[in-house]
């Protein structure tokens, strides 16, 4: 059997995230976003504080959720344009994780 290779859409009115600001225009957009699984099991309790530190950010220190406008889906599920990959590739090598990504499109 061949490997599941379907093809994910978000709508665009999907962007709006909880926190009241969009992911991007639609022109930032452009139709690319990529959502990002990640795993912690290989970092210390102290090390997972940190990471959720820099990740969701710390009095009143922005994480990188917020500077680059990136959505949580889930515990360890982000979503992030496309044009985000390199600093959120950054991020993730900073932090030694290897995340699994899924390059999806946006309607």
């Amino acid at each position: 059997m061949c490997a599941n290779k379907r093809k994910v859409y978000i709508p665009l009115v999907n962007l709006v995230n909880t926190r009241g600001y969009k992911l991007g225009t639609k022109k930032e957009v452009n139709g690319e976003a990529i959502i990002y699984t990640y795993s912690l099991l290989h970092l210390l309790k102290k090390d997972k504080v940190r990471f959720f530190y820099a990740l969701k950010g710390r009095n009143g220190k922005k994480g990188i959720l917020q500077r680059l406008k990136i959505e949580q889906l889930g515990r360890t599920v982000l979503l992030a344009l496309a044009n985000k990959e390199k600093e959120m590739d950054e991020f993730f090598a900073y932090w030694q994780c290897k995340p699994k990504k899924k390059r999806v499109k946006i309607l």
